[in-house]
């Protein structure tokens, strides 16, 4: 848990060091779009999936002209289908953090994202995250998600 906190400390302090005096304010989004999502584990498949939610944009001057950071909060599906059987993070009927199954409640990772903007109000892109942390209990296995969304900015 102490390495969650010291990367998740560190990544807050480079994106606050790399604001200058004259960048541009935040721009607040609504998001939507399709996950394919996977586990790097043997025997694993990839499953279609959605993402939603909202983040914010943060232009980074300092660094190039153009370039952003994004935070946000997202329900997005980040399961597999592994022996016959779908893993779910979100599901609501049927328990895949429980001890029986193994899959841990907790991921952290970091992603990549190119997109273009239309009318500085619909950002149009395409992601893929690498998670970091091992979501199974008893084998080396790490979350992966291509993401394609769109958005509304206001």
């Amino acid at each position: 848990m102490k390495k969650i906190y010291s990367i998740l400390m560190v990544a807050v302090a480079a994106l606050s060091m790399s604001f200058s005096a004259n960048a541009e304010a935040p721009k607040w989004e609504i998001v939507a779009g399709m996950n394919v999502a996977n586990v790097d584990a043997s025997g694993c498949s990839s499953r279609i999936g959605f993402h939603a939610g909202i983040r914010t944009t943060i232009g980074i001057p300092s660094v190039s002209n153009g370039f952003y950071g994004n935070a946000g909060a997202l329900l997005s599906l980040k399961g597999t289908k592994a022996v016959g059987i779908t893993f779910n993070p979100y599901y609501l009927g049927y328990d895949v953090f429980s001890d029986e199954v193994g899959y841990k409640r907790f991921d952290f990772g970091l992603g990549l994202r190119a997109g273009l903007e239309f009318n500085q109000k619909v950002p149009v892109s395409i992601g893929y995250d690498f998670g970091v942390l091992d979501v199974a209990d008893d084998a080396s296995a790490k979350t992966r998600n291509l993401t394609i969304s769109v958005g509304y900015k206001f």
